[in-house]
């Protein structure tokens, strides 16, 4: 009973205190300083004590401010292409339809069109003398033909074609050494080229390298499968070589 009427005495007293007691907190509270409309961000509201000033360097955290959209940035184009990278590109895409071939006639038409492309050795002059040598050949005049052939070579050193073509005329003057000089040239320029290491393959084995015959067949074939005539002949020089499987 004590307690509870104690408890009721404390209410009643700081209900009727309560309001003194905030006029006197009021009045020895220092008068707020004028605040500008403009300064919102470093002023603090409270509901019944008004807006208060905050310190310096103290802001008020308000509602994040929205962002524009972004923009989506498209990539810059790329650089157009040169003509020996387009070259690159198609002839690549030669050789994969090469090796994809089903039979032999496709694959000789997708070797005619790298053929094509071989054929060309950039320069007008050097063309031309490719083209004569090459009629000079067919009339018999091989003599004239190996002239024009060595200054094709001369001219356009860095050409694989030319070391080919003299190659060709080369096996058919019996001069098998420089023959195969000329296409390992022509090799080292255009690793790729499965005629060249076909006829690597058909010299070495007349000089009696029947080891180094086979690995130039096979990696022919390895380039262009569907050459049904150099297979059986790397079969049967497999055989010769590496002899039966037991």
């Amino acid at each position: 009973m004590r307690h509870a009427l104690w408890i009721t005495l404390l209410a009643v007293l700081f209900a009727a205190a309560g309001p003194a007691l905030a006029q006197g907190v009021r009045r020895d509270l220092p008068p707020a300083p004028s605040i500008d409309d403009d300064d919102d961000k470093h002023v603090l509201e409270l509901p019944g004590f008004g807006r208060i000033p905050m310190p310096p360097g103290v802001r008020v955290f308000g509602p994040r401010p929205s962002r524009p959209p972004r923009a989506e940035q498209t990539p810059p184009p790329a650089p157009p292409k040169s003509p020996e990278q387009r070259q690159a590109e198609a002839r690549e895409r030669l050789f994969s339809r090469l090796v994809q071939a089903e039979d032999e006639a496709e694959a000789k038409a997708v070797a005619l069109q790298l053929a094509r492309g071989w054929a060309r050795s950039g320069s007008d002059a050097v063309d031309l003398l490719a083209a004569r040598a090459g009629l000079a050949e067919a009339a018999g005049s091989a003599d004239v033909a190996r002239a024009l052939l060595d200054n094709v070579v001369a001219l356009a050193p860095d050409w694989a074609d030319g070391y080919v073509r003299r190659a060709r005329l080369r096996m058919g003057q019996a001069d098998a050494v420089g023959a195969l000089q000329d296409l390992e040239a022509a090799l080292r320029l255009e690793p790729m080229r499965f005629d060249a290491l076909a006829a690597v393959g058909a010299l070495s084995e007349e000089l009696g390298d029947k080891k180094r015959a086979l690995d130039a067949m096979r990696k022919s074939l390895a380039i262009s499968p569907r050459q049904d005539a150099l297979r059986k002949q790397e079969e049967r020089l497999r055989l010769e070589v590496e002899g039966r499987d037991i």
